[in-house]
């Protein structure tokens, strides 16, 4: 079995307010491209279709449009996608029975129920045990789960952790998978999954959406009758284990992300699994100018900034500057940076300021305006709050432990 792991398409998504549907398509023209040349059984999405759960109308059109597009490539080729966190479960799988005859198959929530009061929750298997056909013969099965609450998986008597719900809950649906009379041992199975593992990189992931949960790594590398995991909601494209991938976003959705985008193909013959990264050219790329810096000190001052600024104007990307100041810029002066980008192809997306780590001293007597408040870093403010209160500087040691859960934060918020 063949198939192409994408995930986090973000369709609807806006970077300071410019639209990305453009760079969308581009990325669906290559993701086209790519399906004709390496003809998989399947395509998976999984998950964050949408960026919002009401997504517009613009948005829909755009994806619909899509995967009709995408499926009439040729008649074997499948489609499953799976909910994110972003999605509305019920919206993204309201039209499955049409979605049927373009063989396109959408799992946006699990089916649990009771079959008494006693009896412990479960859930309807055969929505997720997806069969992948090619001529009409079976080659393997996806096991199309979407984004879960915490909550939302089963229960267990003994261990019952978060990570442990979610081994479980795999477990079982792997050990019925080979209950299925129409399974054999030669049939590939690949499982979807969109939740956050132990250990990987996550500078690009939202820990304030979708949960602070992650799944420990071990647990899941342990259930090796599964092929490969095909896994959404990380935006780094990146193995965790040998046979389990972050597909990552089609391109840069913040300032976060600027590195190399891609899907993956995966093709499994006799449960010998070979991976390919096939990378995604940006349509508008995201610049941060100059290099992001690591403090004050690395920092240039606007005027040596504007004086540079020539180089990336006339290219079609995204522009984020940053520049040190002995105090939060002027309105005079923001005004005289968005001058620079006028009628010109580099798209504006703001400023980042550096500021004189002595600024914690004082900073709660000279803010004066909001833009000034939005210069002083959590860190500064931390630190002359904790002065202020305790008529002391903050200990070195509490120092560096508050300074790195602001980066950590910092690091989220951009």
């Amino acid at each position: 079995m063949k198939v192409i792991h994408t995930s986090d398409w973000h369709i609807g998504q806006t970077l300071h307010q410019y639209s990305r549907d453009e760079e969308h398509k581009y990325f669906f023209n290559q993701l086209k491209d790519i399906i004709l040349e390496e003809k998989p059984d399947a395509l998976i999405v999984s998950g964050d279709i949408f960026h919002s759960a009401t997504p517009t109308v613009v948005s829909q059109r755009l994806y619909y449009h899509t995967l009709v597009e995408l499926s009439q490539l040729y008649d074997d080729l499948q489609i499953i996608v799976t909910a994110g966190n972003h999605d509305s479960p019920s919206r993204l799988e309201a039209p499955h029975e049409l979605w049927e005859a373009f063989n396109v198959t959408v799992v946006g929530n699990i089916d649990f129920y009771k079959e008494s009061e006693e009896n412990e929750l479960t859930f309807d298997a055969s929505k997720v045990e997806i069969p992948v056909k090619r001529n009409d013969e079976i080659v393997g099965w996806i096991l199309a789960i979407p984004f879960l609450n915490a909550g939302n998986y089963p229960s267990l008597k003994e261990n019952d952790t978060y990570s442990n719900r979610v081994f479980s809950f795999y477990n079982d649906l792997k050990n019925n998978l080979k209950l299925n009379s129409k399974f054999t041992d030669n049939h590939a199975v690949v499982a979807m999954g969109h939740f956050m593992m132990s250990g990987v990189n996550s500078n690009s992931y939202n820990k304030m959406i979708g949960g602070l949960e992650s799944v420990a790594k071990e647990d899941i590398l342990s259930l090796k009758e599964i092929d490969y995991w095909a896994l959404g909601h990380v935006h780094h494209p990146q193995f965790v284990g040998e046979n389990m991938r972050y597909s990552g976003s089609p391109f840069a959705l913040t300032f976060n992300e600027i590195y190399p985008h891609s899907v993956t193909v995966v093709d499994i013959e006799n449960h010998n699994v070979d991976i390919k990264i096939r990378e995604i050219e940006p349509l508008v790329p995201v610049v941060d100018f100059p290099s992001k810096p690591n403090s004050y000190d690395d920092a240039l001052p606007v005027d040596d900034v504007l004086r540079n600024i020539e180089e990336v104007l006339d290219n079609e990307c995204y522009v984020r500057l940053h520049v040190k100041s002995e105090m939060a810029l002027s309105d005079v002066t923001n005004a005289k940076i968005m001058d620079v980008f006028e009628e010109r192809k580099a798209k504006y997306c703001g400023v980042q300021v550096y500021l004189p780590e002595t600024k914690a001293d004082n900073s709660e007597n000279t803010i004066r305006t909001i833009d000034e408040f939005k210069a002083i870093s959590p860190f500064e403010l931390g630190c002359s709050v904790f002065k202020k209160k305790n008529n002391m500087e903050m200990p070195d040691e509490m120092k560096t432990m508050f300074k790195n859960v602001c980066d950590e934060i910092m690091k989220i918020e951009n």
